[in-house]
């Protein structure tokens, strides 16, 4: 008898990429998304979707930090799927999370590191993660912090875009900005899904190498055929911007809140995951082309 899984925000881009390689893999799928009509803040389609099910994967959360709806969903939301899932005996629990909630890194972050979220969503993930923590008694749960995923979907449209438009770098670039490749994201949760050493553990996912933001804002450029420069404005400047922009424009390209993330040092230690056996197949640079080999039809106008 084929294994169940249970996916949240199966629609969505790490969703639907994990539900078909979890498809190839031999699972039975539970899909369970919004757009399906489910809801994380219904506990009866929680427990009914979890039941019978070998393992849950929860990605589904809200991004988005002016939803009025973020936190119930990504905390509430939490709560009730893993309350449901321990109630059916699921055997298995692993949570998305996001390296965000270690906030602007001193050095490098180890999943030891002390959690400083600053936006709402961060927040939203660090309080879900110890919602999901006090069940470790009652089912095996597996937490992991992605960096932030590279892939070819709407946010990174509109930031290579940017770049594509000669948008200057904010900031000196330095600072160190990690990130992962979706399927990397995709098949760290398959191998925690797989094997038990994972089980109890909170897990860094991120690319081998890191780059800083002006290294990969370089490496878009020449990916896209442009000249590798990178035109700078200081922190300040950007900020002004930014505020002109929310003051004059309905849908601002650019808001002070941006700013503050965009020079935020993101450099993360995924020692932990490759002492249990995992290790990242695709480089950042790699990733770049892929995401931009994705999009490359808007690229073309």
């Amino acid at each position: 008898m084929r294994k169940s899984v249970l996916v949240t925000g199966s629609s969505g881009f790490i969703g639907k990429r994990l539900v078909e390689a979890l498809r190839r893999k031999g699972y039975n799928i539970v899909e369970f998304d919004v757009k399906n009509g489910n809801d994380l803040l219904s506990y009866e389609d929680c427990r009914n979707a979890s039941r019978n099910c070998f393992a849950v994967v929860h990605c589904a959360a809200i991004l988005d930090e002016h939803s009025k709806a973020l936190w119930k969903v990504n905390v509430e939301g939490t709560e009730n799927i893993i309350k449901a899932s321990s109630e059916n005996r699921v055997e298995r629990f692993i949570f998305l999370s996001t390296a965000g909630v270690y906030g602007n890194v001193k050095g490098i972050a180890d999943e030891n590191t002390e959690k400083s979220p600053v936006t709402k969503y961060e927040k939203s993930k660090a309080r879900a993660e110890e919602i999901v923590e006090s069940y470790q008694e009652l089912i095996h749960i597996t937490i992991l912090r992605p960096a932030i995923v590279l892939g070819p979907n709407e946010y990174w449209r509109k930031i290579i875009k940017q770049i594509k438009k000669g948008f200057p770098l904010i900031g000196s670039g330095k600072n160190k900005w990690h990130l992962v490749y979706v399927s990397d994201v995709v098949d760290a949760i398959i191998f925690c899904l797989e094997h038990e050493n994972t089980a109890s553990e909170t897990l860094n996912v991120a690319a081998n190498d890191v780059l800083s933001l002006e290294q990969l804002v370089l490496e878009i450029k020449k990916s896209l055929g442009l000249e590798p420069k990178a035109r700078k404005i200081p922190v300040w400047l950007g900020k002004l911007i930014a505020y002109l922009y929310i003051t004059f424009s309905s849908k601002p390209i650019v808001t002070p809140e941006h700013v503050e993330r965009l020079v935020r040092n993101r450099h993360y230690s995924i020692e932990k995951i490759k002492k249990l056996g995992w290790k990242p197949k695709v480089s950042t640079k790699e990733a770049i082309e892929r995401t931009i080999d994705g999009l490359k039809i808007s690229f073309n106008k």
